[in-house]
């Protein structure tokens, strides 16, 4: 008898390999599972179903209902869903202290196996990942240091870049349209750079939009994946366009960033070191020998500051434009403030309606109806008796945001919610807007809630003055209100949201000449 080809032995080996770690994986998952299998299970696969892929994608359009059904009327019990990372186990809120320093929750793993950090093109989230917490420590150390060095330079880039985006090219009263989320994009990417890259890159055209488009694509690339069986992802994301397109982004970045960085190391080495204190210059400090790639660490600079602070922002306005009294309170606040301390973080921390309004935004429309996502490195049983094996993807229920026992009148946009809670004994830290707790998970809680929400807060105020001194804004005449879009646990801002523009008189009187 012949001997078949080489080449079918080959792909038949190949195939019986992929087919033995298919089988290992489900394995693996079914040991794992049956001791969380007492959890309810919100959106269980039919039994008609070979694989839980549909129940996965239906998962990310549905989890919205999902979630908040089983919490509204069991808020103290934990329950587990496929989602489209894979089985999670939610807790509910009452858990957040618990587990929110607990070392055996592991962030970083959780974005390593979710964003497919194993593979080129998601750069950004295994940088992100890492153990030696490099990227962390400079947003917590250098970026939050420098928050008062760093707002006068924000400010004037904010002036500079609406000059660009929404030019005062009439002199009559009529509204103009706007897609506000685009404009915000490209403000935020622009604005950000300046601090961590300086004024050179920040205005170069090509790298701005990496920054825009990296994060966009990495995580639709992200999500594409998940739905590819795990055994073959390693082959597929060579032809998958997005995964494509989060390639090209890398190398775009290399290529800008790469020539920059030679340039200041041929000046340390001759004592030439006389540029800018930027994030390029943190990063170099704190790794001190330590590995990390420099171009990826700005691109998870962006990625960690650019979509959610723009997310937080359009929401603002979004709501801003359907209570059109509190922009005018506002404006008070913003002029009196400039007026007494000029640009300075004092001045921004002054403005505790403005924190109050962002605040309260982030509480109705967080960036996810979860948060705390973690893979436990080893066993935990939780102080209810509840048993995390290892390697459980867990989150905690943000259901408290909503909660009318602790918000009353929760449903409702409340722009001096936070501010009148100031003056409540024991609550006037917690209602900052960089405060965070079991209540308000708006920047996450604990040892990993965003390491940046100092700097973002400060910068979502200056584009905010900038856009309400400037600016008179409003919904479109008959427009519906916005509505939040939902994908898996994300929280993203109406896709169709419009908005309308006209300028304000920028005489600069009731700013003490000031210029916005």
């Amino acid at each position: 008898m012949a001997a078949p080809p080489t080449g079918f032995l080959d792909t038949y080996s190949f195939l019986y390999l992929l087919a033995l770690l298919a089988a290992a994986v489900l394995f693996r998952d079914a040991v794992r599972n049956r001791h969380v299998s007492h959890l309810p299970h919100l959106n269980p696969k039919p039994v008609t179903d070979l694989t839980k892929t549909r129940v996965r994608k239906e998962f990310f359009t549905t989890s919205y209902t999902i979630i908040r059904q089983w919490f509204r009327t069991n808020p103290n019990k934990t329950a587990r869903v496929t989602a489209d990372v894979g089985e999670v186990v939610i807790l509910p809120a009452q858990f957040a202290n618990e587990i929110k320093n607990d070392p055996r929750f592991s962030f970083g793993e959780f974005i390593y196996n979710s964003f497919h950090a194993n593979l080129p093109g998601f750069e950004g989230f295994r940088e992100g990942a890492r153990d030696s917490r490099i990227v962390q420590a400079v947003i917590v150390r250098d970026l939050t240091k420098h928050l008062n060095k760093v707002t006068e330079p924000l400010a004037e880039e904010t002036r500079l870049a609406l000059d660009e985006l929404l030019p005062n090219t009439t002199t009559s009263e009529a509204w103009q349209p706007v897609d506000i989320r685009d404009t915000t994009l490209h403000l935020i990417a622009r604005i950000s750079s300046r601090v961590f890259l300086g004024s050179e890159l920040s205005r170069n055209d090509d790298w701005l939009k990496v920054t825009r488009d990296y994060t966009v694509d990495a995580m639709r690339a992200a999500v594409e994946l998940r739905f590819i069986p795990k055994p073959v992802r390693f082959l597929a994301h060579w032809f998958m366009p997005s995964c494509q397109r989060a390639r090209m982004h890398v190398q775009d970045a290399r290529r800008i960033i790469g020539p920059v960085l030679a340039r200041r190391r041929e000046l340390r080495m001759t004592g030439n070191d006389t540029f800018d204190d930027d994030a390029i210059e943190w990063f170099e400090r704190e790794a001190q020998g330590r590995p990390y790639d420099p171009v990826i660490a700005q691109l998870v600079m962006s990625m960690a500051a650019i979509h959610t602070t723009t997310d937080l922002t359009v929401q603002v306005l979004s709501d801003l434009a359907q209570h059109p009294a509190v922009m005018d309170a506002l404006r008070e606040e913003m002029a009196s403030a400039l007026r007494e301390g000029g640009w300075t973080k004092n001045s921004l921390y002054n403005m505790k309606l403005l924190d109050s309004v962002i605040k309260e935004s982030q509480r109705i429309k967080p960036i996810g109806l979860v948060s705390m996502r973690r893979v436990a490195k080893a066993p935990v049983t939780l102080s209810d008796g509840t048993y995390i094996p290892k390697g459980t993807t867990i989150a905690v229920s943000a259901e408290r945001m909503w909660d009318p026992a602790v918000y009353p009148g929760a449903d409702l946009w409340d722009g001096s919610r936070f501010l009148k809670m100031r003056s409540v004994p024991g609550s006037e830290h917690v209602a900052q807007l960089v405060s965070t707790s079991a209540e308000h998970m708006g920047f996450g809680h604990g040892q990993h809630a965003c390491p940046g929400r100092f700097f973002a807060g400060n910068e979502v105020k200056i584009a905010l003055l900038h856009l309400l001194l400037r600016y008179d804004w409003r919904l479109p005449e008959g427009a519906a209100a916005p509505k939040t879009r939902t994908l898996g646990f994300s929280l993203g801002v109406d896709p169709n949201l419009r908005l309308e523009y006209r300028p304000r008189s920028r005489e600069g009187g009731e700013l003490g000449g000031i210029e916005v």
